[in-house]
């Protein structure tokens, strides 16, 4: 190996570093797949010596095949995190559910408590003790029939 493919191998392991360490700083989950792709290219440069074009060539093509891999598991792991459904989405979690008034919805306009959260509901008139049932959430209300 001469010093120049050295270098460039060299290279190749900083902009590894590099684009790894942007990803810690500004997770996107993007930049693992290009520096993945970097470190890569250098392994195969190690090997392999090559001129900078088509190390750069190499270098694009491992970038598309590493972020396609990366975005085929980001999918799989998304589609089978189903342990929570609504962690983040508490009030579509509700959509369904019956409840007893404990405040009466006048004008269209109410409250209710449901665990450790007053819900604004939006719906039909009712009094204290009316059943409801939520049928959708509009921003922060809850809708009920």
């Amino acid at each position: 190996m001469n010093e120049i493919t050295s270098i460039t191998v060299w290279g190749w392991f900083v902009l590894a570093a590099v684009l790894i360490g942007l990803e810690m700083l500004l997770p996107g989950a993007f930049m693992i797949w290009l520096g993945l792709a970097a470190a890569a290219t250098g392994l195969l440069n190690l090997f392999v010596p090559m001129d900078w074009p088509v190390a750069l060539l190499v270098f694009a093509v491992l970038g598309v095949v590493f972020a396609w891999i990366g975005r085929r598991v980001s999918a799989r792991v998304d589609a089978a995190d189903t342990e929570q459904p609504f962690l983040n989405r508490r009030a579509d979690a509700l959509i369904g559910q019956s409840f007893t008034l404990t405040e009466p919805i006048v004008n269209g306009e109410g409250r209710i408590r449901i665990g450790d959260t007053v819900w604004h509901l939006h719906g039909p008139d009712a009094g204290v003790g009316a059943r409801i049932r939520v049928v959708r959430v509009e921003g922060g209300r809850l809708v009920v029939e």
